[in-house]
């Protein structure tokens, strides 16, 4: 699904978002490292989907650096849902949340943002809001990791 350009625009990427602040303070060579590693497991239409993080897990170095994303969008499943089903109840409401976050795993945020905009027409659903939610809790998510528990990471990975 190709993430529509009135939506996509107001929802951040969260390979981005991860890479510009994973790779603050490590050398060139390392952050190059992160990066590939994240844009490497992106999808066909260029976003980030979570289904990629499922066998990284959440604890331990030994996993390296996308550790760290996983744990940074283990909240954006939930914020997703809630977003997309405001106001529903029921059948409507679980129908709507299966398919947000079926979108969310196998294609990215911003695709499954476009979907939920496009079947819900009668309610403004606000691209924007959506986006200020999940930086605020990627920003939360990310806010006890330290700098150096980034580089150790980088650096057991590699071994």
């Amino acid at each position: 699904m190709t993430p529509a350009p009135h939506v996509a625009e107001h929802i951040p990427d969260a390979g981005t978002f991860f890479v510009d602040w994973a790779t603050r303070g490590l050398s060139a060579d390392r952050a190059r490292e992160i990066e590939s590693a994240v844009n490497g497991r992106r999808c066909q239409n260029g976003w980030f989907p979570l289904e990629s993080l499922d066998s990284i897990g959440s604890r331990g170095f030994w996993r390296g650096p996308l550790t760290y994303l996983a744990r940074m969008t283990s909240d954006d499943a939930a914020i997703m849902q809630r977003w997309a089903t405001e106001g529903l109840r029921g059948e409507n409401k679980s129908r709507i949340e299966a398919t947000v976050d079926h979108l969310l795993h196998q294609q990215g945020h911003a695709a499954a943002a476009t979907w939920a905009v496009a079947v819900r027409p009668r309610i403004y659903l606000d691209a924007s809001i959506l986006g200020g939610k999940l930086a605020a809790a990627w920003e939360y998510n990310l806010g006890s990791i330290r700098s150096k528990d980034v580089a150790k990471s980088v650096r057991r990975w590699n071994r």
